[in-house]
């Protein structure tokens, strides 16, 4: 059927400009292809619509009627092609429309208090920050990308293969409690945790338990317990809370807790512990389908974040989950 008709812009380009030279060879020779493709996507053309565009002499081509009727309309489509390509480039070079920015409870408001500030001369690009805390599996099975996000800070990696992963850091995770609790409580290593509150995250349930890992002081060897406790949260920094209350042990980056590690509030549980390390990962679409106010935020929100990340051992202000 008519109606089903597919013209391509490439056709509709080498109509165009063999109408213009009236000649396939010097069709061929402007548009960088191969006579005998010029030729076929012609015949293609006519083929499919039924209809001679060109009559053909030994000297030069030139239109039929239809051919004639045709021109200004495939002038026209390509004009418009030609705007709306123009349109494309121009929306993804513009300094204007919104940014979403999601990541864990304490990243967002480490990036509310530490990085989006220093975003020069963000134009009229409007930057939102979005809560996204690990649902139960995600941790193990691969984080889901939310429709409205451009950029997705997270401890996992993405379900998305497409998606772009970049590892920020690795974080250094094990097992605090406030000095109150293991005063109470004593604990000598994490065999004993079976025995203890232990504050859970929700997404990492398995079972209504969570898994600690702990390799041992100067091992390769790694060990799995399985902890429970009466308190579950769907974020680290709530679990921390918790923990400054003594009312359990918690499972953290140390990263999480430079102050009340500075003055004491918390303590390691096991100090010649080894602990398991947490993969800090920034997900986003691939370079060529970002938007450019997308990929301006991109690279000032990561290059201020590594920047903070190498400046660690200085005393950069902690980051949270």
């Amino acid at each position: 059927m008519m109606s089903n008709l597919q013209l391509k812009p490439r056709e509709l380009k080498i109509i165009s400009v063999i109408a213009a030279t009236h000649s396939i060879g010097d069709a061929a020779a402007l548009l960088g292809m191969a006579q005998a493709n010029v030729s076929k996507y012609l015949s293609d053309f006519e083929t499919r619509v039924g209809l001679k565009v060109f009559e053909r002499t030994t000297r030069q081509l030139s239109l039929t009627q239809f051919g004639e009727a045709l021109l200004p309309y495939v002038n026209a489509s390509l004009d418009k092609n030609s705007q709306l390509i123009n349109f494309i480039a121009d929306y993804k070079h513009e300094k204007r429309g919104k940014v979403t920015i999601y990541a864990p409870t304490g990243i967002v408001t480490y990036l509310a208090r530490y990085v989006i500030h220093k975003i020069e001369d963000p134009g009229d690009i409007r930057i939102s920050l979005k809560t996204y805390n690990l649902d139960s599996n995600e941790f193990s099975e691969g984080v889901s990308f939310p429709d409205d996000c451009d950029i997705l800070i997270t401890y996992a990696q993405p379900k998305d293969e497409n998606l772009v992963a970049s590892i920020l850091t690795k974080y250094s995770v094990t097992a605090f409690a406030s000095k109150e609790y293991l005063q109470i409580h004593p604990i000598s290593g994490p065999d004993d945790l079976i025995n203890h509150s232990c504050i859970l995250i929700d997404s990492m349930l398995v079972d209504d338990a969570n898994i600690w890992r702990f390799r041992a002081h100067g091992s390769e060897d790694v060990c799995d317990y399985k902890v429970t406790g009466n308190y579950i949260c769907d974020n680290t920094q709530t679990a921390l809370e918790l923990a400054r209350n003594n009312l359990g042990i918690v499972f953290a980056p140390k990263e999480s807790l430079r102050k009340e590690l500075t003055n004491g509030m918390l303590v390691p549980c096991f100090p010649h512990q080894e602990e398991w390390w947490l993969d800090l990962t920034a997900i986003f679409r691939k370079r060529e389908y970002q938007p450019w106010r997308v990929q301006y935020v991109l690279d000032a929100v990561l290059n201020c974040l590594r920047q903070q990340i190498a400046q660690a051992a200085h005393g950069r202000p902690e980051m949270g989950d």
